[in-house]
């Protein structure tokens, strides 16, 4: 007893905070005296004052009490699209990431499975970088994989890598070559899915082996199963000589003592985890040593002692010099020879071992692997926790825990019901109420925390509460009051609830557990797009937050060029795990691989008889329909295109909510709603800087109107084809304000990794020869192809954009393949031409790019005009890729080198477009306003 007699229940049980009655009460009182101290002298319990201060203080304990339960109760929710594995993403969604270095590669191929019956055919594997070497001919400029020219210098292609693979035993059988061949493309499927950027590749190659021969008499204890230890030797010894990699479970992975972020580390395997010290001890050994193979056999059970022990090479491949030590060539692995001999003795006795029963014990030692893997394959799921739902929001008022005898409760005044009496308790209930509706919205929020902090939550409001209920006598206090919550809410929040900041603020909060942020990018887009901000942005956030699984592990891959169907190639989400994420962070609409240059957008050059140029412009829907087109023609193209980015801009100034109220005013009940449209009566007509017409037949359309007090017409929609009611016109007014926020774009992204534009040594000269490109100030461009007109339309390979030579190569040559990019954007889009737009885009392109990758980006091209035949440089590019990308992934050699070198011309032919300035003549008339400033580098003249 005298170890507990310090054990005691302690007086002290205040907390000090909303769960603690007295703490609460202590501090209302402090507050009481410091406010009316003067007036109110008596805080006995019977005071009426302090009584109503109780019964609050137990109703903001019972709110304290539902804030403390256990976080994943106050998550939890009876509807499973609201439950808590909704709200968090998993540990296995999140925290692994693609391969990034070579032990990740390995683990990745490694976990390969059944293959032809087989559960692993691949023991091991190791990633070794490719040594490729590609000469310049200073003179020519021409490349090979051999020196060529009178004046040479050379240079080591970076990013290719050799796989050297330890196929399983049983693979290695007689005829088993179609097995080889079907791993071969489960591994070039797994990497190409999980590629690098900037990395291929080059040779699946097997592992050769180095035979080595282990001779030994071994002492066991007298109990041991002598072919049990034989078999134990042998498979220890082999593993020496070739460690296997295990597979654990996640239990396992914890009892190592290692953390949640290092145990899911790497890619996510589908047969459990692989512990990275335990692989990166598994290089192929350089020597075999007498001492280790001693060490391992002597941990074996049943071993006693070694009496006699030598190892020999069996293939002299490396003479040996040393008997205890046997040097292995680089790039093989040790194995055991027919020539190892073991015996066993128990102390002077010798043993005879049975050759079928170890054989048996074999096979039993490899069954009991494979249920270990079988069990670290169906345990690697770290599970949320599951919570208890209850009903957080329930909320009974505080009415009825007040005396009888104050006549508010459930039973209403007891006794004498005077008039007085009556109305002093009406008086109380409805100040009481405030308390109860204020404590109503707390209980309510506390239970919408699950939704406001999910990242799929779907929430229009940010406030909220709930109907009061079970009051006597509540009909003759509040009249027309709410029973349903939304409406309550809205009657008493909606002035207040800005749901647009307010979530975009929770947005910002969730965004930033993920170490991201968008202020940067919300302050710039407010000079783009005014007003209309706020909700463009808060769109921009919810699709980061839904995509972030993606945008976070994939943001080093590279686009898998072996898939070769159309869907793979061209309007479609098979890019680079960089684009995708460049292109959510910068708030790209649409980021797939597509025709960029076909816009919704078409600028109209038409000509008068002399000759005379103008400008109008016109925006089609998906289903080519004219939405929207200008009124005015322009003498200048770019001034169409201002009035074209205005139009937009004032499309889209209206805050949905204020769209919503002014719609509702149009009212087709009402009589005078058509002449107060006819008359414009109190900007009856105007929402926003959307102009309401009626036309001469009834009919109704809207026209888009400046800024300016005149609201001059800047563009006109549906004036051809007007609407025929007034409901039809509200919808296509609300259409076409949600297009123009949500789904209009004509931005898009481009990105070519220079490394897949190099043929291998095997294949180059039937391609054609090597290209080679320099990122440098301009694109040029240089082809050992000989082409018809090679002769007319030669290049100077000083000039050329493939060019891999400096100075005649006195100084250096240029690397032009490895770990370099061409990212190409198109230029005309609206917020494309804002050089801050730009400047910021750029610097979160080279942010985002992994820092080893140089990349060239350029802002190019022009829609593509209706008049025009000729196809511009962006489309031309869009043609060139699409057909590079088309041979690429078939491996169609044949015209894989024309496919090159038509993409490469069209990189050349690519020129930055910026944003017109003029020089002007004072002596001149122009009517058309420009910017008229000019920035080195950022103008064109």
């Amino acid at each position: 007893m005298s170890e507990n007699k310090h054990i005691s229940i302690s007086k002290n049980i205040e907390t000090g905070d909303q769960t603690d009655f007295h703490f609460l009460r202590r501090t209302g009182i402090e507050y009481i005296e410091e406010l009316g101290g003067k007036l109110w002298t008596d805080y006995n319990s019977h005071d009426p004052g302090i009584t109503t201060l109780e019964v609050l203080s137990y109703a903001i304990t019972d709110l304290g009490m539902r804030m403390n339960l256990n976080m994943e109760d106050i998550l939890a929710s009876e509807d499973v699209n609201k439950d808590i594995h909704t709200q968090f993403l998993k540990a296995t969604e999140i925290l692994p990431s693609r391969p990034l270095n070579e032990l990740d590669y390995r683990k990745l191929f490694i976990d390969i499975s059944s293959v032809a019956g087989h559960k692993r055919p691949i023991r091991n594997c190791w990633l070794v970088p490719k040594n490729e070497t590609l000469y310049v001919d200073c003179k020519t400029g021409q490349i090979d994989f051999e020196p060529i020219g009178e004046k040479t210098q050379y240079f080591n292609i970076k990013g290719l890598y050799d796989l050297y693979v330890d196929y399983a035993e049983d693979i290695d059988q007689v005829g088993t070559g179609c097995e080889k061949s079907n791993i071969k493309t489960q591994i070039l499927d797994r990497y190409h899915a999980n590629r690098s950027l900037c990395e291929d590749l080059a040779e699946i190659k097997e592992v050769e082996t180095q035979k080595v021969a282990v001779c030994a008499r071994i002492g066991l204890v007298n109990k041991a199963d002598e072919e049990l230890v034989h078999a134990k030797v042998i498979r220890t010894i082999n593993n020496y000589l070739s460690p296997e990699v295990h597979f654990y479970s996640l239990k396992q992975m914890l009892e190592k003592g290692l953390t949640t972020d290092q145990i899911f580390e790497g890619p996510l395997l589908d047969n459990g985890f692989i512990d990275t010290e335990e692989l990166k001890n598994s290089q192929l050994r350089r020597e075999v040593r007498v001492s280790d193979i001693i060490s391992e056999i002597m941990k074996i059970d049943g071993v006693k002692e070694i009496h006699e022990i030598s190892i020999a090479g069996c293939d002299n491949v490396i003479k040996q010099t040393n008997d205890w030590l046997i040097c292995i060539e680089k790039g093989r692995k040790p194995e055991l020879c027919e020539l190892s001999s073991f015996s066993y003795s128990k102390g002077s006795l010798p043993l005879n071992i049975n050759d079928k029963k170890v054989q048996d014990y074999l096979e039993t030692l490899k069954r009991e692997e494979e249920v270990l893997r079988d069990n670290a394959r169906l345990n690697k799921e770290l599970a949320l926790p599951q919570g208890t739902s209850y009903d957080i929001a329930s909320y009974a008022t505080i009415l009825n825990e007040f005396p009888d005898t104050y006549g508010v409760g459930i039973s209403g005044i007891i006794g004498n019901k005077t008039p007085e009496r009556e109305a002093l308790a009406k008086q109380l209930k409805g100040y009481l109420l405030f308390f109860d509706q204020i404590l109503a919205g707390y209980f309510k929020h506390l239970e919408k925390v699950k939704e406001v902090l999910s990242i799929n939550g779907g929430l229009k409001r940010t406030f909220f509460t709930q109907a009061l209920k079970n009051i006597k006598g509540f009909d003759e206090l509040v009249p027309n009051y709410p029973e349903n919550d939304d409406e309550l809410t809205d009657s008493l929040y909606e002035e207040l609830d800005n749901s647009v900041e307010r979530r975009n603020e929770v947005l910002d909060h969730l965004i930033s557990r993920f170490a991201e942020t968008f202020s940067d990018y919300t302050f710039l887009m407010k000079s783009l797009y005014g007003k209309s901000t706020d909700e463009i942005v808060l769109s921009n956030k919810e699709k980061f937050l839904s995509e972030y699984k993606s945008l976070s592990k994939d943001r080093g891959l590279g686009y898998n060029y072996i898939l070769f169907a159309d869907s793979d190639l061209w309007n479609t989400d098979n890019i680079s795990g960089v684009q995708k994420r460049i292109a959510r962070l910068l708030g790209i609409k649409n980021y797939q691989q597509r025709s960029l240059s076909q816009s919704p957008v078409s600028i109209i050059k038409t000509e008068n008889s002399e000759g005379k140029a103008s400008y109008t412009w016109k925006i089609k829907d998906a289903e080519s329909n004219i939405i929207l087109s200008s009124v005015n023609t322009y003498q200048i193209e770019y001034a169409a295109t201002k009035n074209l980015n205005e139009a937009i801009y004032q499309t889209i100034q209206i805050d949905q909510e204020d769209l919503e109220n002014a719609l509702k005013k149009l009212d087709e009940d009402d009589p005078d709603t058509i002449e107060k449209l006819k008359n414009c009566q109190d900007d009856y007509c105007l929402i926003g800087n959307i102009k309401i017409r009626v036309s001469a037949g009834g009919n109704y359309y809207f026209e888009i109107v400046d800024d300016t007090v005149e609201k001059n017409v800047i563009a006109t929609h549906k004036m051809t084809n007007p609407y025929s009611t007034l409901q039809e016109l509200k919808d296509g007014i609300r259409e076409i304000v949600r297009y123009f926020k949500y789904d209009f774009t004509e931005e898009g992204i481009f990105l070519v990794e220079h490394l897949l534009l190099k043929p291998t040594a095997k294949d180059y000269k039937i391609v054609g020869g090597i290209g080679c490109m320099s990122i440098e100030e301009t694109f040029k461009v240089m082809y050992d192809i000989e082409t018809e007109d090679s002769a007319t339309e030669s290049v100077e390979y000083s000039e050329a954009f493939m060019s891999s030579c400096e100075e005649d190569c006195e100084t250096d040559v240029f690397d032009p393949y490895s770990y370099r990019v061409s990212v190409v954007l198109p230029g005309f889009a609206y917020r494309f031409q804002d050089p801050d737009f730009r400047r910021y885009a750029e610097t979160v392109i080279r942010q985002e790019i992994p820092a080893h990758v140089l990349a060239k980006i350029c802002w190019v091209g022009d829609r593509l005009s209706e008049k025009e035949a000729a196809q511009n440089d962006l489309a031309e590019f869009e043609v060139a890729f699409k057909k590079y990308l088309s041979d690429k992934s078939k491996n169609n050699t044949a015209n894989l080198g024309n496919s090159i070198h038509d993409l490469l011309i069209a990189l050349t032919n690519l020129n930055n477009i910026y944003r017109p300035g003029r020089l002007l003549d004072c002596a001149m008339e122009d009517d058309d306003d420009l910017d008229g400033k000019i920035i080195l580098g950022q103008s064109n003249i």
